[in-house]
């Protein structure tokens, strides 16, 4: 093939094969059904997380189709009406009222239509824990999390304390978090039940969170706070209700102890999250 004969063509070719590279590059992205990503926002393990989820697609589908129209109609143009040799320069326009006049109501009549289940959604999960949640605080220091436990007493007539980032709540039962930090600002997330919530020292932050079935989910915190920030991980074990009570029972009674503090909770996590 000759120099010309490629310049002829490679005009053509060109919108065509960045059209492919941008249906490539959002195919890699493309996880909402994968299940092997312990942190995937689109797998949801709860009902906060499933909110979120809707209220993202939501928004994603009609956005993905107006980009498709949009950009299609844009390498259309740019294919149909690009300039050739010794053409004269077109008649000029200035606006058209009634195309104007469409695309700034019909934006308006899909934000509206669009915003009252986004915003239904955002009062329900942010507002306060219900007053029959199940009741834990959560403590960010560097450079891990503990758990409290107000409603499971040990042996001296405390509550128990689970360390290194091991939370054990039960399944299907809204969980009350009362969050706060004794040093700086943590960030709370386990993105399969619920969006990030700042901790904040000297002041308690609230939020509920509910997870469907026993298991367990990770997360970490996303703020950050020091040198070993990447080593200040979430464990939830999510367990049934008959196995949630054993445990507490088996805790108060000093059966079995909280994980040290200074060890890594991966292994008991393991453990809780088959109900053992």
């Amino acid at each position: 093939m000759n120099v010309s004969r490629l310049k002829s063509i490679l005009p053509r070719l060109l919108p065509a094969l960045l059209l492919l590279g941008l249906l490539v590059l959002f195919m890699t992205g493309c996880a909402i059904g994968a299940t092997d990503t312990p942190q995937n926002t689109l797998n949801p393990a709860g009902e906060v997380a499933k909110q979120q989820r809707d209220v993202f697609l939501l928004a994603m589908w009609p956005a993905l189709v107006v980009m498709i129209l949009v950009e299609g109609a844009i390498v259309l143009m740019l294919i149909r009406f690009r300039r050739r040799k010794d053409d004269r320069i077109p008649k000029q326009t200035h606006g058209n009222t009634r195309l104007e006049i469409a695309w700034t109501i019909i934006p308006a009549i899909m934000l509206l239509i669009l915003g009252v289940p986004m915003v239904i959604a955002i009062f329900d999960v942010g507002r306060e824990p219900s007053a029959d949640a199940y009741p834990i605080k959560v403590q960010g220091e560097r450079f891990q999390w503990t758990f409290e436990y107000p409603k499971i007493l040990g042996k001296d007539g405390s509550a128990i304390t689970t360390y290194n980032g091991e939370l054990h709540i039960p399944a299907g039962r809204e969980i009350g978090l009362t969050m706060t930090s004794i040093d700086v600002i943590h960030s709370f997330a386990v993105p399969r039940l619920a969006g990030t919530r700042d901790v904040i020292p000297g002041q308690e932050e609230r939020m509920w969170i509910k997870a469907d079935d026993p298991g367990s989910l990770a997360g970490q915190c996303r703020e950050f706070c020091g040198l070993d920030h990447a080593l200040m991980k979430i464990r939830v074990i999510v367990q049934s209700q008959e196995d949630f009570d054993a445990w507490a029972k088996e805790m108060g009674a000093g059966v079995r102890s909280a994980p040290d503090e200074s060890g890594p909770a991966d292994a008991v996590a393991a453990e809780g999250a088959t109900g053992e």
